[in-house]
């Protein structure tokens, strides 16, 4: 029988996701400030509940700037983690399902295609189409319905601890990513 897995976008499959430092330098605002403002509308973004454009007119009051383009996305400079491919192929391969399941927002949500990391997954579930956001039970169990598994056929990569600790308190197999690829394909191996 197969199994499925999902596997984080930012930090796992990619590297370089911070924006808040070129946001802060762009909008000259503090940068801790800025973290902690927008702290307070992340869930809202990413659950695609709150609108990007009306934070933007946000920052624009309180900061007195004006943003002409989508700043989320031109302050975005993600890569690829070539290191965890072959396990993601390897494991698709063999016959299991293999998706992405995200936290971001459609600002972030373009480098799926444009860093060519679709092509590699069965399907990808992006926190602000599906309006539920990890760690909550919803993102996990919308998931698992969608692709017809339960939570003792499910595996799930993340770098977040809190990530981990939802999934598996939901009997989901999670493993905490740490950019060890070895590691990685060694607790998979069974499934290769």
């Amino acid at each position: 029988m197969s199994e499925l897995f999902i596997f984080d976008f930012g930090n796992v499959l990619i590297k370089n996701i911070v924006i808040i430092p070129e946001m802060a330098r762009r909008l000259k605002a503090d940068e801790a400030v800025l973290a902690a403002d927008y702290a307070l509308y992340e869930d809202s973004l990413i659950s695609g509940l709150f609108p990007i454009a009306a934070y933007y007119r946000h920052l624009e009051e309180t900061y007195g700037a004006k943003i002409e383009d989508d700043i989320f996305r031109t302050c975005f400079h993600p890569v690829r983690n070539e290191g965890i491919f072959p396990v993601v192929d390897a494991l698709r391969k063999s016959g299991n399902r293999v998706v992405v399941g995200s936290n971001t927002f459609s600002s972030h949500w373009h480098a799926i295609d444009e860093l060519d990391i679709s092509p590699h997954f069965d399907f990808c579930y992006a926190s602000h189409l599906i309006h539920a956001v990890k760690p909550q039970e919803s993102f996990f169990t919308y998931i698992m319905y969608k692709e017809g598994f339960t939570a003792g056929h499910t595996h799930f990569i993340d770098d977040t601890q809190e990530n981990v600790g939802c999934a598996s308190g939901l009997g989901i197999d999670a493993f905490r990513y740490t950019f060890n690829d070895g590691e990685l394909r060694k607790h998979f191996e069974r499934y290769i």
